[in-house]
């Protein structure tokens, strides 16, 4: 009876200690190099956290915000080539970080796993990721980064803006900078402020305007404008039996830009809703300048600045 109490307890110990290793190989894996690069392809970090690295990936991770603010302060976004090479930086920066999961795991090749190393884990820290990404983006791109792009859809600023371009907006612009007449700017339409115009800045507050037979005066002297296009030839008078605001068109004024506001046109002369029909434009409907075109369809216009 002792013998066979003694080959049940061995047996119980034995089966014990198998059981034991068996739970400890499962805990033991083996790291796949693509899966760390794809999760750290996906977000910045999460491919560290699949080798075990935890505190790694969430560094990474963070880093990613942090490059984007350093690289705010260069002014980079405000010139089309140094978006590119702002751009680059990034894609570098985040081809590190791909990288550096897939070798790590290489090296690694087995790790015991940690609690965090589940699939639903992977797939949290994705979904959070992707919400903070999607929340963040617009103070990062609009408050940070102070840029904005735009789809221009009109035809009232040809030939300077064609419809179809998409131009970047320095939202930080008149922050550091005095509003300055021939400024292109993006401002809210008085009318509808949840729209926004773009229009060009021909008069400042205090100066005489007036528009006489399509020729802009200020403060009585023709201004030149290398910028605009009259595609009617025909002037419509004030003498004319059209009506007061067809007139307007070619015949304006004159009269003074009152305090606070400017006085805003487009290029396309005679095909623009401006200050000549919705009156003047206040100051503080200004959110920043054109800086310029990064795609068209016309690829010649890619990069240029906007002036």
């Amino acid at each position: 009876m002792t013998d066979m109490g003694s080959e049940i307890s061995s047996e119980i110990v034995r089966i014990g200690g198998l059981f034991k290793r068996k739970k400890m190989t499962m805990r033991i894996k083996k790291r796949k190099p693509i899966i760390a690069a794809l999760l750290s392809s996906t977000v910045p970090g999460l491919g560290q956290a699949y080798n075990g690295q935890i505190i790694k990936g969430g560094i990474f991770f963070l880093a990613t915000f942090l490059l984007l603010f350093f690289l705010s302060l260069t002014g980079l976004q405000f010139q089309f080539y140094g978006m590119i090479a702002l751009i680059l930086l990034v894609l570098f920066f985040w081809m590190f970080i791909t990288g550096e999961a897939f070798f790590a795991a290489v090296k690694i090749k087995e790790t015991t796993l940690k609690q965090y190393n589940k699939w639903y884990i992977y797939l949290l820290l994705a979904l959070l990721a992707f919400g903070i990404d999607i929340i963040t983006t617009d103070f990062f791109v609009n408050k940070v980064l102070s840029i904005q792009s735009y789809k221009f859809v009109t035809k009232s600023m040809q030939p300077t803006l064609l419809k179809g371009d998409y131009i970047m907006v320095n939202l930080k612009y008149f922050k550091t900078k005095d509003l300055q007449r021939g400024d292109l700017v993006i401002f809210k339409y008085p009318k509808e402020p949840s729209k926004d115009f773009l229009k060009r800045v021909i008069a400042m507050e205090g100066d005489k305007l007036e528009i006489k037979n399509k020729q802009v005066y200020i403060n009585d002297k023709p201004i030149t404008e290398d910028y605009k296009i009259h595609l009617d030839s025909m002037v419509i008078s004030k003498k004319d039996d059209s009506p007061y605001y067809d007139s307007m068109r070619d015949n304006f004024g004159p009269e003074h830009v009152p305090s606070d506001h400017c006085f805003v046109l487009g290029d396309n002369r005679d095909r623009s809703l401006d200050s000549r029909y919705w009156g003047y434009l206040p100051l503080h409907n200004i959110k920043g300048k054109a800086a310029y075109v990064y795609w068209s369809k016309d690829i010649l216009r890619i990069g240029m600045k906007l002036k």
